[in-house]
C-alpha cells in the first residue's frame, strides 16, 4: 500500500506563502523578505561593464562570475549556478526536477527543453481514487530533465576551456563543507514538517540532512551539509557528462528507483534510459517599443514562452491605439494578462508539431488582435467576464521554480528556470545519492472533473507515457535589433504568476522606463483570467506607484470602476534579470522576494 493514500492531506506548502514583508519603504541591510519599495537603495543594483549573473543566491551568482572570470562563458556558467541553487534552495530545484533554458551563443538562440516526463506505466487515471497522491510521494514522480538539459547546454554552447567536471567542483564542495540555513529554507521545512514529515513517517525517514544530530530541525543560521549528495555531483563530474545520472544500470538510477519503489512508485530504469531533451527553435517576436526595435526571444515546447510572447503583442497593440493615461496603461496590463492567460489553454504535449507551430504563427501575429478588436472584445472602458476571453479548458497552476540569467563578455547569453514543482517536489528524497525529487505529475489535468467556473480539463495536458505537462516557465531573452546584442535577460519563479511578472518587466522597463531596481522593487500585479480578480503584492504601495487621473481617487479604486477587482496577497513571485544600460550591465535580483542578489565585473 502506498504510504501516502488516505491521508487526507489537502494541500501541499509553497514556499511563496511564508514570504513575510511589512511594507516599508526599505528593510534594514540584510534582512530580505519583506516588502515593495518605490525607493529602493542602490546596494541591490549591481553593474559591470563586461558580464553579470543575477540568482536568487549571491553564493551562487558569485560562484556563476567565477566561472566567467576563469574563461567560461554564459553556458558554462550557466551549469555552476543551477546545481548551486539545487544545493541551496533544494526546495525549488535540483536534478532531481527539470527545466526550462534560452540559450543565445555566437548570435544563435536555442530552446532547450528539459521538462520531466511521465514515466512509461503512467496513465491518465492514476489519481483518480485519491488526487493527493499526484502531490506528495512516489507516484507523483516524473523523470528528472535538469541535468540531461545542463549536458546538452555544455556541450552546444560551452567555451570548451572548462571541463565538466570543473564546473561541477564549487558545487561539490560547497556540499561538503556546508553552507548557512537561510531564513527561508527555515520556514519551508518548519511548514513541511507540520504538513508532510509529521504525517508520513516512511518520508521523514528519508531525511536527514534538514535535521540535527538530535532529531530536530535545523535553524536559520545553521550549516547545512551534504555529503551524499556531492559524492553523487562527483560521480557524474568525473563521468564527463550526464550519461552516469541516466545509466539504467548504474548506481544512481538503482538506487533511486530502490527507493521509490518502495513507496510504490512507477518510474523505472528504462523511463532514465529513453528521457531525451528537446532542442527546438525558440519563439520569436519583433516588438516596437518607445525609441527602441527589439527582439523577444522565449521558450519553446509545453512552456509559457509562446503565451508570454501572445500577452507582449496583445498589450504593444492596444497601447498603440491611445494616448499616454496612467489609468488606462495598467487596464491594458492586466486586459494582457488575461489573454495570455486564456491563450495558454490552447497548449499541451498532446498537440502535433503542426499544430504547435499553427499556434505559434497565430499568436505571434497581429491578425487575432485585429479580430479581438473588431469583435468588440477588447474596450478601454470595461474589462469582461472570463468567457469573453474564450479559455478552451480549466487553466493549471504548478507551483514552485527558481531562474537565474547570465550575460558574459561575449555577448553570450543564457535565461534558465529550474524546478521541482512543489516545496521539495514529492518529498521523497534518497539518502544514499543525496537526490530529492519532483512532483511534476501534479501538473497535468486529471481528466473527469469540470472546475468551478465550469471549464474541463485540458485533453492536451491528460497524462499519457513519456509525455510533458504544462509549464508556466518563460525564461526570456531580449535583443537590440538595431544592434543585435543582449537587451535584458530575464525570467521568474512563482507558478501561474511567472508569465505576468515577465510581461509586467518588460512592460515597465520599456514603456514606462523604469530601471531593472524598480522593476524589481515596485509591488506586481497578477490576473490569471479565473479567478476573476486581480492580485497585488501590497495595494497601497501600488497605489502611491500608480497616480490616477481624479484627484481624491487611487489607481485601484479608477480600475475598479472599469470593472477589476482586486486583493492583497503577498509576494507573488521571484524574479532575476540583467539590463544593457549604457555600454553597462545592470543585474538585480529579487532582493526582497527571496534576498537575492547578482554579481558581475
Amino acid at each position: 500500500m502506498n504510504p501516502v493514500l488516505g491521508l487526507g492531506l489537502t494541500h501541499k506548502p509553497e514556499y511563496y506563502d511564508l514570504l513575510a514583508y511589512d511594507g516599508q519603504d526599505e528593510p534594514p541591510a540584510n534582512t530580505p523578505l519583506r516588502g515593495p519599495s518605490l525607493k529602493p537603495q542602490q546596494r541591490h543594483l549591481q553593474v559591470g561593464d563586461k558580464a553579470m549573473v543575477a540568482s536568487d543566491i549571491p553564493l551562487c551568482s558569485q560562484l556563476g562570475k567565477d566561472i566567467l572570470l576563469q574563461g567560461g562563458n554564459a553556458a558554462d556558467a550557466a551549469v555552476t549556478v543551477a546545481l548551486c541553487i539545487g544545493s541551496i534552495n533544494s526546495q525549488s530545484s535540483g536534478i532531481g526536477g527539470g527545466s526550462y533554458i534560452i540559450s543565445r551563443h555566437n548570435q544563435e538562440a536555442v530552446s532547450i527543453d528539459a521538462r520531466e516526463a511521465a514515466p512509461e506505466r503512467a496513465h491518465k487515471t492514476m489519481f483518480a481514487k485519491d488526487p493527493m497522491l499526484a502531490l506528495v510521494g512516489a507516484l507523483s514522480i516524473a523523470t528528472p530533465g535538469e541535468l540531461k538539459g545542463l549536458d546538452e547546454l555544455y556541450h552546444r554552447h560551452g567555451s570548451g576551456n572548462l571541463t565538466w567536471k570543473q564546473l561541477f567542483e564549487p558545487v561539490i564542495e560547497l556540499n561538503r563543507k556546508g553552507f548557512p540555513c537561510t531564513k527561508l529554507f527555515s520556514k519551508v521545512i518548519e511548514l513541511e514538517q507540520e504538513l508532510v514529515f509529521s504525517a508520513i513517517p516512511s518520508i521523514r525517514e528519508l531525511w536527514d540532512f534538514i535535521f540535527d544530530d538530535n532529531g530536530n530541525l535545523i535553524k536559520e543560521g545553521d550549516t547545512i551539509r551534504r555529503p551524499r549528495y556531492a559524492d553523487t555531483l562527483e560521480l557524474i563530474a568525473n563521468n564527463g557528462s550526464s550519461a552516469i545520472f541516466y545509466d539504467p544500470e548504474g548506481p544512481i538510477v538503482q538506487s533511486l528507483v530502490n527507493v521509490t519503489s518502495k513507496l510504490g512508485g512507477i518510474i523505472a530504469p528504462s523511463d532514465f534510459a529513453s528521457y531525451r531533451v528537446h532542442v527546438e527553435k525558440p519563439v520569436v517576436l519583433d516588438l516596437e517599443v518607445p525609441g527602441k526595435s527589439l527582439q523577444v526571444i522565449t521558450t519553446s515546447g509545453v512552456s509559457s514562452g509562446a503565451p508570454l510572447a501572445a500577452g507582449l503583442n496583445f498589450f504593444s497593440e492596444v497601447h498603440g491605439l491611445s494616448q499616454p493615461d496612467p489609468v488606462l496603461a495598467v487596464h491594458q496590463l492586466i486586459e494582457s494578462f488575461k489573454w495570455l492567460g486564456a491563450i495558454r489553454t490552447h497548449f499541451g504535449d498532446s498537440r502535433s508539431d503542426h499544430e504547435r507551430a499553427q499556434l505559434l504563427e497565430e499568436y505571434s501575429g497581429k491578425e487575432w488582435i485585429h479580430a479581438v478588436l473588431s469583435e468588440g472584445r477588447y474596450s478601454p472602458n470595461r474589462t469582461f467576464g472570463w468567457q469573453n476571453y474564450g479559455p478552451q479548458y480549466e487553466l493549471v497552476d504548478p507551483k514552485g521554480t527558481a531562474h537565474f540569467s547570465i550575460v558574459d563578455e561575449h555577448d553570450n547569453a543564457v535565461s534558465m528556470t529550474t524546478t521541482v514543482n512543489l516545496s521539495f517536489g514529492s518529498v521523497v528524497h534518497d539518502r544514499t545519492t543525496g537526490v530529492i525529487l519532483n512532483n511534476e505529475m501534479d501538473d497535468f489535468s486529471q481528466p473527469g472533473v469540470k472546475n468551478k467556473f465550469g471549464l474541463a480539463p485540458s485533453i492536451h495536458n491528460f497524462i499519457a507515457p513519456f509525455r510533458r505537462p504544462l509549464s508556466l516557465t518563460s525564461p526570456t531573452i531580449i535583443l537590440d535589433r538595431a544592434s543585435n546584442t543582449t537587451d535584458m535577460v530575464i525570467g521568474a519563479a512563482g507558478g501561474s504568476r511567472i508569465p505576468t511578472a515577465v510581461l509586467q518587466a518588460i512592460v515597465r522597463h520599456y514603456y514606462q522606463d523604469h530601471g531593472l531596481l524598480q522593476v524589481m522593487a515596485f509591488p506586481r500585479l497578477h490576473h490569471q483570467l479565473v479567478p476573476e480578480v486581480t492580485s497585488v503584492e501590497d495595494l497601497e504601495v501600488f497605489n502611491r506607484e500608480h497616480q490616477a487621473n481624479t484627484p481624491g481617487t487611487t489607481m485601484s479604486e479608477a480600475l475598479e470602476a472599469l470593472g477589476h477587482q482586486f486583493y492583497e496577497n503577498g509576494a507573488h513571485s521571484a524574479m532575476n534579470g540583467i539590463a544593457r544600460v549604457g555600454g553597462q550591465f545592470h543585474g538585480v535580483s529579487d532582493f526582497w522576494r527571496k534576498g537575492g542578489e547578482a554579481a558581475g565585473y
